[in-house]
Order: structure tokens, then sequence, then C-alpha cells
């Protein structure tokens, strides 16, 4: 089996080595030059890699080719465009060029603009992003591209991402030069590891539950006997189901060249992660794209639904996507390597400064960029970090920065080993890890964990690669020209000022204690307890500047994005509004009824005070949800007529919301005085083990 994966690993993905093989040397010198040094690519290259391109996607079975772009909501987006056409005298022939290569034209009002884009302007435009790989699906050859509209605007995510890229790129450059001049640093990459959680639960039952057809969780659902208490799901066997799907996911995943390394059962029962090896962020990004969309085709194909949102199931864990962030050189160097004596590797503690006064001085974009209407469950939960951005260091390397910054300076950290029964003695890790912490450091990475598992990681990257090159660039600015002992002494006074400038975004306890959240407020951090609340907070807020001032997007473009994000608001919250009334109407009030004329039929034949309670409690349940369903339908209609996005999203998240709880609660009560037989849906405990 294994030797199949490696004979067909990255058979359907046109990456650098079948440019190398299939491209004449010099079109490929081009090629390279022009990725790595953003130097442009000619038509006649473009045309020589499209015909290379074209050869290699027919010989492996592909008919057609699109352009496969991420819209401002998240999702992936693509137009089918045959290979075939005809000749001037209408014969039919074969043709892809440079030209088809680098540009396409979809219909830009069809997607979400946040305003810049109306039904009368229509046109848009796909442009090519030739440092990714081209890949075949289903016989489609995808091209990843940039969206942009007919006057330019920004229309998708992989734009500002490739931006944000080269900028903190240039200026982590800069500064690599300044202390590790053994080797010419001419670019630094963002690398990105994405770790992605799941549920799978069988399909047959999941179509009765028209909650997880249309919303991908469920809306009502009383907690089963048995939930994640015993943590055996989390440190059991993976159950065969599972593995015969990671077995033909994995296949389908080598295929395009994904290195899918680590997978396992997580805490929740039916939940479960898969792990993807570090790559250009960009190509990371793609990568989790296409295996979001994998594991749900691979799961149909097992007879499972895979669940993606990040709240599925009340009172167990959700899931999450963490952001394993780091930066490295073109000769390999990780710039958040601490090597053996952290405390005078001058490159990682400028580094690892930068990463504090960036996550403390962006933090509200960091809320916004990491989350959604779907997160608002999960975050601080009690399996989440919580809404409140902080860092994680662990005991040594804080101990490293309070040495410098009071000016007692040790020459080596001492790291005790660990003796093991039967091998040599292993040296531990240089920090602890902490679940409850939304941002740490974890020995030459930082791990970001706040991120939703529905979401696009672009978001999160723009941000993150963004501020770091704004915080480095000022860096730049205040050490370039210095030398030596100047350098180092001035190098060393930074660090002790952004120590004292962002040491509240320091935090090594419990984040999920109610102390801490107290502790935060203290400390003057931001927290919001929904999305909608930190969007909002957003608009007003000067570190949106930040892009501006970098030209990743213009003002309009922010503006533009802040619409999505309410408009996001408004049809996640009244989507799940429209599918309670149904459920409501067709299942939840009719299983009540038929259980209060199961228990009348009780009732007759014996005269019970019990029956007599129990069919009073179920008379006022039912009457509570009759009532309950008509505030909630009053609640859409006068949602309807509010004019802007603004005050919809506002009634949804202070109305509706609240009103979606209210009727959970007397559901998910009525569901536990309820016989099995005439309750319709699928309960949890249906749900939990339908993969075992």
């Amino acid at each position: 089996m294994i030797e199949n994966s490696l004979h067909d690993f990255a058979k359907m993905t046109f990456n650098k080595q079948k440019m190398k093989e299939r491209l004449p040397y010099p079109i490929y010198l081009k090629w390279k030059n022009a990725i790595r040094n953003q130097q442009d690519l000619d038509r006649e290259t473009a045309d020589a890699i499209a015909h290379a391109m074209k050869t290699w996607a027919i010989e492996n079975g592909a008919t057609h080719y699109a352009h496969w772009f991420f819209p401002l909501n998240g999702a992936t987006a693509k137009k089918h465009e045959s290979f075939m056409d005809r000749t001037d005298d209408l014969e039919p022939m074969i043709r892809f060029s440079g030209k088809e290569l680098i540009k396409g034209e979809p219909d830009a009002s069809s997607f979400p603009s946040g305003g810049m884009r109306s039904t009368f302007e229509a046109r848009g435009y796909t442009y090519w992003d030739c440092t990714a790989n081209s890949f075949i699906i289903d016989n489609i050859l995808y091209i990843p591209s940039i969206f942009v509209s007919y006057r330019g605007e920004r229309l998708d995510k992989r734009g500002p991402l490739l931006e944000s890229m080269n900028l903190v790129g240039h200026y982590g450059a800069e500064i690599a030069n300044l202390f590790a001049r053994d080797e010419k640093t001419y670019r630094v990459r963002p690398k990105v590891g994405l770790e992605q959680e799941f549920f799978l639960v069988d399909e047959k039952l999941a179509q009765k539950r028209p909650d997880i057809i249309n919303c991908d969780c469920t809306l009502v659902g009383a907690e089963p006997a048995k939930g994640q208490d015993l943590d055996d799901h989390y440190f059991g066997s993976i159950p065969k189901r599972v593995m015969d799907f990671y077995a033909d996911l994995n296949a389908e995943l080598y295929k395009l060249g994904i290195y899918a390394k680590t997978e396992h059962n997580e805490a929740a029962p039916c939940q479960f992660e898969i792990a993807v090896l570090f790559e250009n962020s960009n190509v990371t990004i793609d990568n989790n794209h296409l295996c979001m969309s994998l594991l749900r085709k691979t799961a149909k194909k097992h007879g499972l639904k895979c669940i993606l949102h990040e709240k599925p199931f009340k009172g167990v864990n959700g899931s999450g996507k963490h952001n394993n962030y780091s930066l490295a050189t073109n000769y390999g160097l990780n710039c958040f390597d601490p090597g053996d004596n952290p405390q005078e590797n001058l490159l990682f503690l400028v580094f690892l400064t930068a990463m504090l006064a960036s996550a403390d001085k962006y933090a509200t974009l960091l809320r916004v960029a990491s989350s959604s209407p779907s997160n608002d469950a999960r975050l601080g939960a009690q399996e989440a970090p919580p809404a409140i951005i902080s860092i994680f260091l662990g005991e040594d390397l804080e101990e490293v920065l309070r040495s410098i910054e009071e000016g007692d300076f040790k020459p080596k950290m001492d790291v005790a080993d660990i003796k093991i029964n039967n091998l040599a003695y292993v040296p531990r890790d240089l920090s602890d890890r902490n679940r409850t912490s939304p941002f740490a450091f974890t020995g030459n990475k930082f791990e970001f964990r706040m991120l939703g598992s529905s979401l696009s990681a672009a978001d999160v990257n723009i941000v993150l690669n963004t501020a770091m090159a704004d915080i480095l660039e000022g860096y730049v600015d205040r050490l370039k020209g210095l030398e030596g002992q100047d350098l180092k002494k001035e190098t060393y006074q930074l660090i002790r000022e952004e120590l004292k400038n962002h040491q509240r975004i320091l935090y090594s306890g419990d984040n999920y204690s109610d102390q801490w959240k107290q502790e935060a407020q203290r400390r003057g951090l931001p927290c919001y307890g929904t999305f909608h609340e930190a969007v909002k907070a957003l608009k007003d807020d000067k570190s949106i500047e930040l892009f501006v001032k970098h030209k990743i997007f213009t003002k309009e473009e922010l503006y533009a994005l802040y619409e999505v994000c309410m408009e996001e608001v408004v049809k996640v919250h009244g989507l799940e509004a429209r599918t309670l009334l149904s459920i409501l109407q067709k299942d939840l009030i009719p299983s009540v009824i038929e259980e209060i004329n199961f228990v009348s039929q009780a009732f007759r034949l014996v005269d019970s005070q019990a029956l007599t309670s129990h069919l009073e409690k179920l008379t006022a349940g039912l009457d509570r949800l009759y009532q309950e369903k008509e505030v909630l339908k009053s609640q859409l209609e006068t949602c309807e007529k509010l004019a802007s996005i603004d005050e919809k999203a506002d009634y949804l998240q202070g109305q509706v919301v609240e009103e979606l709880k209210k009727i959970r609660e007397i559901s998910d009560g009525l569901e536990e005085e309820i016989s099995r037989g005439n309750w319709s849906l699928p309960s949890y405990e249906d749900l939990f083990n339908s993969v075992m």
C-alpha cells in the first residue's frame, strides 16, 4: 500500500518537478526566477508552460480546465472550460494558450463583494498564481488564481495573501541580513502547517436531521448519558470504518502531492483530526481547502457525513484548525528557532519580540480573522482558547526575556534531560504545551489555535504576515546601519522596550479560568464575546489602517470586507432560524403530540398520579413550543423589514440568537421526557455511536 502511495505521490499535481521535466530548461529558469525574484513572465514563457501543462493534463485524463479561486466568503469557486475548441474552418482541435492560462473571466457580480460589484457590473477576472501548483481532480485541471473586479478591486483571499507574504518576506530578509551574515538572505517565506479537526457521523442518520443538512450542526439535541466523560474515544483505537475512510483520503491527498502526516481520534465522540506538513502559506491554504473538500467527498463514499462546523453538538468539544506559523529564509534558517543559546540569539529574539508586539497591537484583527458566527460557541467553551488573545511562551523562554529585561544575562539556559528506562538521556523540549492558550510558542513555531475548523486559513495568515511586516519595518528603521557591539546593544534595548510595552500579552496560566478573564480585563486586553461584536469594534479600530498603509487592501475594500462579515452574520443566523422553524413544525411539535397521545392511552388504562404529572409536563412543553414558534416567526418577519445589513445583523445577534437558545432549552428538556419511538430526530446517542 505504501509503495503505491509513493509511486502515485503528486501524480495529479503539476509541480516544480514536472515543470523541470517537461519544460525547456531556459523556460523553466524564467519561471523559477519569476516566483523567486518576483519577475514578470513574458507571453512566450506563459505559452510554453500552458502547452506543457495541457499535455500533462490530457495525458492524465483531463477534459476541462478551471481557474480556482477563493471569494470573500472563504469558499472556493471555479468555472469549467473545455480544452476542445475549433479552428477557423470549424474543425475540432485541442487548445490551451498562455493567454488562457494566465487569465479567465468569471461573473464578478455573482460572488460576495460587499457592494463593490452590482448585477449590472458583472465583469471580473481571474489571474494565475504561478507560485502555486495546478492539479487534476475528476478530470478537471484546476489553476490556482487571484480574483479581481473589472476595476481591479480585490474580490478574493489569495491576492491579499500573496501581497502579505511578499511584505513580510521583504522586511524579514532585511532583519535576517542584520544578524545572520554568513549567508545572504534573498527572501523570507511564511511557512504554515495546518491541523484540521472534523466530525464523522453516519450519513443516513444525518439525512434525517434537517439542521445538519442545512446548517452543518444540530440546533436541538439533548445531551446523552455518555458524551466524552471517559475520554475513551480520545485515547481509544480509530474505528475500522474510519480507518478505511482515512486510507482512501490519504490516497487522494498523496496523488495531489499533499503530505498528510498525522491522523487520530479527537476528544469528542465521532471527532477526528488530520494534519498536513508545512509548506509556503499559500500552498498550505490551497492544500487545506482541498483537504476539506476531500474529507466531505471521501466520507460520502464510505456512507459517512463529514461535519466541519465548529460546534455541531452541544456538550462536547468543538472543532478548530490549528495554524502553525513560522518564517524561514531562502537557505532554510527558521527565524523562530531559539538554537542552543536563545538568550544570545539576536535573530530569534527579534522575531520573537516582533510576534509579541504583533499579537498585542493587532489583537482585534486576529480575533476577527480567526472566527465566524459558527465559531462563537466554541471559543472559550472549555475546549478551545477563549476569545482573548494572549501568548504562551513557557517558563524557560519567559525567564530568558525576564533576564534580558532586568539586564541579568545568563550564558545558557539550563534544560535538564529526562531519564527513560533502557534509553540514553532524552532532552526535553524548550517549552511546555498549554492547550488553553490561543497563541503558543511550540519549540520553533507559533501555534494559533483560535481558527475555526470550517474557515479558510487565508484571513488569519494575511493578518499575521502584515502585522509582522509592520513591526519588523520599525525594527529595520531603528537597527539598520549599526554594526558589532552597537547593533547588539541597541537590539537588546529594543527588546527591553518592546517587552515593557507588550508584556500584557504574555500569559502562562489556565486561559479557561474566570480569573484569567478578570486579569485580562485588568490588563486592558480586548475581549469580544461574539464575532459580530468584534467586527463592529473593528470598524472604528485604528489597527485596520495597517492594511491601507501596506497596500494590502484599500479603504473601499476594507469596508466591503466589513459588509461581507455582516452578511455572514445575517445569513448564518437567518438560516438557523428558518431551519429551526421548520423543525418545530415538522418534527418537534409532532413528536410531542405523538407522546401525549401515547401517554393518554396509558392513562385511560392506569389511574396514575405519575402519568398525570408526566402528561401535564408534556402539555406545558407543547404550549411553550407553540408560543416560541410564533415569537421566532415574528422576529424573522421583523428582521426582513429592516433596511440595512447592520440593522439586520444587530437584530439577529441580539434577539434571534437568544430565541434559538430558548427554543433549544425547551426542546432538549422535552426530548428527555419522550420515548425513543416517538422522537423523530436521530438522537445524540444515535449519532455518537454511528461510526463505531
